[in-house]
């Protein structure tokens, strides 16, 4: 009986702690990759998709924001995952002012939007054709930390207590 009652709840609780809604997890259309858009961006407009990458560049506007996104793969949790790696770069529009200098360069986002074709904008010499998404939900993720300080929580030290055969305690 027990077991009944803990599986629904561990599945509430899984789907309950994703960094979007529900609701909006629900428009997306899986099965369009990055690399499909960039092959033929007009064939996908009005798709809703889920992509995430590292912030390039973000340009206020009057009305909105442009971010410009090196696109990268998805972990479980929809966090970009081996940021080295890119497909190729895609543009957000948001509606509305996103700060640049929080929404800035090396940032992790993640966003779901609506496809709405593509815009060429130089990239150094080159002119490159970017996929532009319609921001739907987007997240902004925290920067990664490396504590200097890692605590092994199982980890023991046998020399913790001043036992007659310690080293600490021979020690003068």
């Amino acid at each position: 009986m027990k077991l009944q009652l803990f599986i629904p709840l561990l599945s509430v609780i899984a789907v309950s702690c994703g960094p979007f809604p529900h609701q909006v997890m629900q428009e997306v259309t899986r099965d369009i990759p990055y690399n499909e858009v960039v092959k033929a961006p007009d064939a996908c407009k009005g798709s809703t998709v889920l992509w995430g990458g590292v912030i390039v560049e973000t340009i206020a506007r009057s009305n909105d924001t442009l971010i410009i996104v090196r696109e990268t793969q998805l972990d479980f949790q929809k966090r970009p995952r081996n940021t080295d790696r890119s497909a190729g770069r895609f543009i957000i529009r948001h509606q509305g002012f996103l700060d640049p200098a929080i929404y800035s360069r090396g940032r992790e986002v993640t966003v779901i939007g609506m496809l709405d074709g593509k815009e060429e904008r130089p990239v150094g010499d080159l002119l490159y054709s970017y996929p532009v998404m319609e921001a739907r939900s987007l997240k902004l993720w925290e920067p990664w930390t490396d504590s200097p300080y890692y605590y092994d929580p199982w980890y023991r030290d046998p020399f913790l207590y001043p036992w007659p055969s310690s080293p600490r305690h021979l020690r003068r």
